[in-house]
């Protein structure tokens, strides 16, 4: 759920990460349902 990754997704990009889809559209909130697709977390390149 959104909210069980919000924080975190937060904090890795600070960082320089990125949270992607595992269709590589970054990860989106406000869906109808909060619920999350699969995807991929990663720190800087």
């Amino acid at each position: 759920m959104e909210w069980d990754t919000a924080a975190g997704h937060a904090v890795l990009r600070a960082a320089g990460g990125k949270v992607l889809t595992t269709e590589g559209a970054p990860l989106a909130y406000a869906k109808p349902g909060f619920e999350n697709p699969f995807f991929i977390a990663y720190g800087r390149d």
